[in-house]
């Protein structure tokens, strides 16, 4: 019994390269994943990030800015990066008062006389050694328990803080953020593969008096 050639070799061929295509694709998707992505190490960000989490960054738009974006960051003269939630533009004016739970950030966007409060559901029941009303011309926190202050983000600045309110060194301990000391925004969630998605985001602007 004679066994016939196999009249399809280019069969072979074709799911030989396809195979091989595939798996240069995901390949070059590991590695973009791993160039442009940021580990989260600390608790300043908790409950939206924690601890281990693996997050997609976009280098390319750190120039379009939106209030509570998440941001990778360095803060003052320190080169660590950070990860933090932009609550000021340039030419917001910011006020905190820190009487209570969770403390009242009272925000006048830049061009408006209307007054608004930040709600950020994550900073209820945050309250920890990190309180103090605010803020100084730096954007930083009151010394010794000060009353508030209306301050304006400056040109080019963005106020920036943790969603873990009472446990983050941000714009309350560094100042403001020069829009140079942004490395990228963070648009994706990576790791735990549970998690994989876009990152919540439950902060608003709501309207008050004065």
């Amino acid at each position: 019994m004679t066994h016939r050639a196999d009249s399809r070799p280019w069969l072979r061929t074709v799911l030989g390269l396809t195979a091989l295509v595939v798996f240069f694709a995901v390949m070059l998707v590991v590695i973009a994943a791993l160039a442009f992505s940021v580990k989260v190490s600390g608790s300043s960000m908790e409950p939206t990030l924690s601890t281990g989490d693996r997050l997609l960054v976009d280098p390319f738009g750190k120039g379009t800015i939106h209030r509570f974006d998440i941001v990778e960051s360095t803060l003052g003269d320190r080169e660590i990066p950070v990860v933090k939630r932009v609550i000021g533009l340039p030419g917001d004016r910011i006020k905190v008062r820190a009487d209570q739970d969770p403390p009242v950030v009272l925000l006048r966007p830049a061009g408006e006389d209307a007054t608004y409060a930040v709600d950020n559901p994550t900073w209820a029941g945050r309250v920890g050694a990190k309180v103090q009303a605010c803020c100084a011309e730096d954007g930083t926190a009151l010394p010794g328990g000060g009353g508030p202050a209306w301050v304006t983000v400056p040109a080019g600045s963005y106020w920036v803080v943790g969603d873990n309110w009472g446990g983050s060194d941000d714009s309350r301990t560094f100042g403001f953020v020069r829009s140079a000391q942004v490395r990228a925004r963070i648009v994706f969630r990576l790791q735990p593969l549970g998690e994989l998605g876009g990152l919540p985001d439950q902060a608003r602007l709501v309207p008050v008096d004065g």
